[in-house]
């Protein structure tokens, strides 16, 4: 029961902005799929998330803060030297603009991280959304799998597992997805209230995901769900047990499945999948890139986005977003967002641990995904894509709701001057670099505008996923 009750637009947008996201996450990849457009996944995800972002930030701007969200800014000196020391960064960097574009990725970001938070605050909110993805996830994968089969059946050549994957460039994008939808789906099919059909649905999103898991081989994702449940079994105790038992059964069957269907059949009329379990991939050439430029730069980093303008063989981030932060950020600001991000995930663990007494599963999901996508991170670029920076929002959301009972109760407060103008400059900035973006998107290559020729790619490796799918420059 919502303790403040409210009937205001404000209140109404607070609700059914996380059921418009629900639809939407999974409804992206589809719509690629089936809307004539000439970008690929990548970039017509970014155009959507910059709206999803500009929407949040609009939203934002009219509306009143809550005790949790006053909470979260109340020693104010912390977010402004770190303020400064990014603005500094974006000054220092070589394009100011493209540096001040990412970090207006992330203001988005947080913006909608808090407004979600207001929504999932309500049990009745949080119960809808979290039905949506998993609905959505199922229908994914029910689609996946018939996919594989029909066109293993009726392909006459060699089959290539990798092209069935629709609505991502990449298996492992979609991959990093997977870190908190697959832990959030584990909620709904251990809901007891929840229809059979609904629960149906629940044990389809995570069989087909294991097979997708295993099938494609996600080792950052397959190791981050495993340090999850041991995390999570050390915490929690008996009371996660039943959750993590549930989910290695599903996410084991799915993988089992895929796995048995390999040796006798697909193996047989598949393109090969792997080349290899230990390769890295380059894991260490892009880190050791990160590490280049950092010491190039290590008060201010080369700047947000920077990496990307430094053109190597491989990839336009560094697979890692700790490495990727020093070297874009500098150390004084790392330090500060290791600081600031581990308070908030204390704060979030005490709030967890609470929950875990009444919602045992909901509490065991959230430590899950949390430590899935901190382990993700060091391997992957889940804080690069358009589709998993909104899922890591989700997660943040999830984590900011789970508060004590009136946290999320509007705070009256005086909308002074300087207060309208700081939220209405933020919206106008975010509005100008979406409108940029645009104007980008319809290059014939999407990519970064700064006034000079287009970087060009070294080698074969043409694209090089960051901001666009072609991340140089």
């Amino acid at each position: 029961m919502n303790q403040f009750p409210c009937h205001s637009v404000r209140c109404h947008l607070h609700r059914w902005l996380p059921l418009a996201l629900a639809v939407l996450l999974w409804a992206v990849p589809c719509m690629h799929s089936a809307l004539p457009t000439q970008l690929n996944p990548h970039d017509f995800a970014r155009l959507v998330q910059l709206g999803v972002l500009l929407m949040a930030a609009a939203v934002w701007t009219f509306s009143l803060p809550t005790r949790s969200h006053s909470r979260i800014f109340a020693k104010h000196w912390p977010h402004v030297v770190l303020g400064l020391l990014v603005a500094a960064s974006c000054v220092h960097a070589a394009h100011p603009l493209v540096a001040a574009r990412e970090v207006a990725v992330f203001v988005g970001l947080l913006l909608l991280a808090l407004q979600l938070s207001r929504g999932f605050a309500e049990p009745d909110v949080r119960d809808r959304f979290l039905d949506l993805i998993t609905i959505g996830a199922a229908v994914y994968g029910v689609i996946w799998s018939l996919t594989l089969l029909i066109g293993a059946a009726l392909n006459q050549d060699l089959f290539a597992p990798w092209e069935v994957i629709f609505g991502f460039d990449n298996a492992r994008f979609l991959n990093h997805v997977q870190s908190i939808s697959l832990p959030l789906a584990g909620v709904v099919l251990l809901r007891p209230a929840a229809p059979r059909w609904l629960r149906a649905a629940a044990a389809i999103a995570l069989i087909t995901g294991g097979a997708i898991l295993s099938l494609y081989l996600a080792r950052a994702s397959i190791l981050g769900l495993t340090v999850a449940a041991i995390v999570t079994v050390t915490i929690f105790g008996r009371l996660s047990w039943r959750y993590v038992l549930t989910m290695v059964a599903t996410l084991g069957s799915g993988a089992a499945a895929v796995g048995l269907l390999w040796l006798i059949w697909l193996q047989h009329s598949s393109a090969a999948m792997t080349d290899g379990i230990l390769n890295s991939h380059f894991r260490g050439f892009l880190v050791g890139q990160a590490i280049d430029l950092f010491a190039s730069s290590p008060w201010l980093g080369v700047g947000p986005m920077h990496f990307s303008n430094t053109v190597n063989l491989v990839a336009a981030h560094p697979h890692n977003v700790y490495a990727q932060v020093i070297a874009e950020y500098g150390l004084p600001a790392t330090l500060l967002i290791v600081w600031l991000a581990f308070n908030f995930l204390r704060r979030a663990f005490v709030n967890v641990s609470r929950l875990s007494k009444t919602q045992p599963v909901l509490a065991a999901a959230l430590t899950s995904a949390t430590v899935a996508v901190l382990v993700d991170s060091a391997f992957s670029g889940n804080w690069v894509m358009p589709i998993s920076q909104m899922w890591i929002a989700v997660l943040a959301a999830f984590l900011l709701a789970v508060d004590s009972n009136d946290a999320h109760a509007p705070v009256q407060v005086h909308q002074a001057q300087p207060r309208i103008i700081l939220r209405g400059l933020v919206l106008s900035v975010m509005a100008a670099f979406t409108i940029q973006a645009v104007t980008e998107a319809r290059d014939d290559i999407p990519h970064i505008h700064t006034g000079e020729s287009m970087k060009k790619p070294i080698g074969e490796q043409f694209l090089a996923f960051r901001f666009w799918s072609y991340g140089w420059f």
